[in-house]
């Protein structure tokens, strides 16, 4: 199925480009809703109008909801074809990248943990933890999420 957007990406570009600017400006609150709101399309589009997608990630919207500086500014380069924000990215690039963990029991403040001493759950990629046992911790309430995705994903492979 084609993508039933017009103008293709504009709405994300508009998007992405009103972000950019307030990021400039400093408003990085307001900045992380519009990367939330283009990402939350992009990941809607990939998977009820294009198929492409078994179901939307939505820890990538989780994590840049409460993303650090790092994450934001590095959402916006892969986004932007523009060098506007390479000033504010060398600011921020020693910032260690924070993830979330997929575990709403877990007793990290924030449920934050740094991105690359994450465990990826492998199945579809979208849950990640900060330890073995919030993963196991975790089973009972995301075995329900994974076979819903699961069933989904068996639905759009026969869709196609």
């Amino acid at each position: 199925m084609k993508n039933i957007l017009p103008h293709g990406n504009s709405s994300f570009n508009t998007l992405f480009s009103y972000g950019t600017q307030l990021i400039l400006e400093g408003d990085k609150w307001t900045a992380r809703v519009y990367a939330m709101l283009a990402s939350f399309f992009k990941e809607c589009i990939a998977v009820y109008v294009d198929g492409t997608k078994a179901t939307p990630c939505w820890t990538k919207l989780f994590e840049l909801d409460g993303s650090d500086d790092h994450t934001l500014f590095s959402n916006y380069r892969k986004q932007i074809s523009s060098s506007c924000l390479d000033e504010k990215y060398k600011e921020v690039k020693s910032v260690k990248k924070m993830g979330f963990c997929y575990n709403v029991s877990c007793s990290l403040p924030g449920r934050k943990v740094e991105r690359s001493k994450m465990f990826r759950y492998t199945r579809f990629l979208h849950a990640n933890y900060r330890s073995v046992e919030c993963k196991k911790a975790d089973w009972k309430r995301h075995k329900k999420c994974c076979n819903e995705m699961k069933a989904n994903s068996v639905f759009l492979a026969k869709k196609s």
